[in-house]
């Protein structure tokens, strides 16, 4: 399993700032790219001042999954955590636990204290991107996720290494 964040400086200029999520996006895509990136869409709810850097940053990524050649799949905030977690008001803690769970991560596994819940959310990203492209329709996350019927088959670390292209 791969996963990740990107940090900045909060006390840098934003436009470094900007420059640091783009280089490090970019080094992700060549790294473990699969043709494919999903963004999540921007969300209401912010202030104004929230909502612009956070369109600053989304299109940092967009840009930096397009030079790369992904085609790219925005997702809805509620779809991630409604194929993930079951519904659309997950909590950050609730989507990280069925993240693990998804992964057969038992919670007490150091790997589950090491995942971030920013690198678990990208990690739903991931998920729930396969999950409503179809492209692997054997890997079903949650029972029920999208109206399908439930699958017994969990995740593995293969499963994800094959979601980031690895």
């Amino acid at each position: 399993m791969a996963a990740g964040t990107v940090r900045t400086d909060p006390e840098a200029p934003i436009s470094r700032r900007l420059a640091t999520i783009h280089a490090g996006l970019a080094r992700v895509l060549v790294d473990h790219t699969s043709g494919a990136a999903a963004v999540e869409e921007a969300f209401a709810g912010l202030n104004i001042k929230s909502a612009l850097r956070l369109g600053e940053a989304r299109a940092v990524a967009l840009l930096a999954a397009e030079q790369a050649g992904c085609a790219v799949h925005e997702l809805s905030p509620s779809l991630v955590k409604r194929v993930v977690a079951g519904h659309g008001a997950a909590a950050k803690d609730s989507v990280k636990a069925a993240v693990l769970r998804i992964l057969g991560i038992a919670p007490d596994d150091p790997r589950a204290e090491a995942l971030a819940v920013d690198a678990a959310d990208a990690l739903a990203l991931a998920i729930a991107a396969r999950t409503r492209l179809d492209v692997r329709p054997e890997l079903q996350p949650h029972p029920g996720a999208l109206g399908r019927r439930p699958r017994r088959r969990r995740w593995t670390t293969d499963d994800v290494k094959g979601l980031l292209g690895n």
